[in-house]
């Protein structure tokens, strides 16, 4: 079975944590443009609104983004 799922889907926190707690595993590519690399970090500490989250849930984001 293969799913398809779009990172832009994942729009709460509470999204970010079942997609971590799932069972299958997940590839990434990462671009090899380091300004692409910050851009993409900075948007999506943006829509997440980091800043205003509580540390549990800033962890969660923090564990998406270094997946």
């Amino acid at each position: 079975m293969k799913a398809i799922m779009k990172l832009e889907e994942l729009t709460t926190v509470e999204h970010l944590s079942h997609f971590l707690q799932g069972t299958q595993a997940v590839a990434f590519s990462v671009s090899s443009d380091k300004d692409k690399r910050y851009r993409w970090l900075q948007r999506e500490l943006v829509r997440f609104d980091y800043l205003s989250l509580n540390k549990p849930d800033k962890g969660i984001v923090i564990r998406y983004l270094l997946k």
